[in-house]
């Protein structure tokens, strides 16, 4: 996938988590270069080609179940493998949800609290998210060399409001996985084309088929 590609695609996601956790997008995205290598390295089960569209590597069982990966490490000289299980998820959006989540835990907080991105990437480093040493610079230059802080600006513009009720099902049809970006939380009130309601049908099927 290309750089570009890959930002765009988390961008969208970055910001709306922005919304409820205060992440700097510019940092959600940074972190999910590193840990995923532009997305090479997202866990995919070798039985079925399934993606576990986990961005952050976090192991366990999610929304979507998980994904077994075996993987060849060095112990005592010896070369053994080992199977680890990763969370799965329907879209890439409830990784982020989700390792925002993880981030609200209170040795991180002077993440959410930051006033920069470079602060943040900091602050990260300091809690020993990472044991690189080197982890805040890496996310800076990665902010620095792609204009990440382009997503961090929001539009003054007065943002359309929907009832509650409206807002709450949208947010949970997206973190369900029915919806797959959450720019259809700005289209709540326009009717959905055909296309798109054959598709949330399609992955309401599949989910109780436990497709992924």
């Amino acid at each position: 996938m290309e750089t570009q590609v890959f930002i765009e695609l988390m961008a969208g996601s970055a910001r709306q988590t922005y919304l409820t956790h205060h992440i700097f997008p510019s940092i959600t995205i940074a972190q999910a270069i590193l840990e995923s290598g532009w997305g090479k390295k997202v866990p995919v089960d070798p039985a079925t080609g399934r993606s576990s569209y986990n961005l952050f590597g976090i192991k366990g069982t999610g929304p979507a179940g998980s994904v077994s990966v075996e993987s060849k490490e060095v112990e005592n000289g010896q070369t053994v493998s080992r199977t680890s299980h990763f969370k799965a998820y329907y879209n890439y959006q409830q990784s982020i949800d989700d390792h925002a989540d993880f981030l609200l835990k209170p040795n991180y907080k002077k993440v959410i609290t930051a006033a920069t991105p470079q602060e943040a990437a900091h602050a990260l480093e300091k809690a020993g998210y990472a044991t690189d040493p080197q982890y805040a610079e890496k996310l800076t230059a990665l902010i620095k060399n792609y204009n990440l802080s382009q997503y961090d600006q929001f539009s003054t513009e007065e943002p359309i409001v929907y009832p509650p009720w409206k807002l709450d099902l949208g947010t949970r049809a997206l973190k369900e996985g029915l919806l797959t970006s959450p720019e259809w939380l700005s289209k709540l009130d326009e009717p959905m084309p055909v296309w798109a309601v054959l598709a949330v049908a399609l992955r309401l099927l599949d989910k109780q088929r436990q497709m992924p």
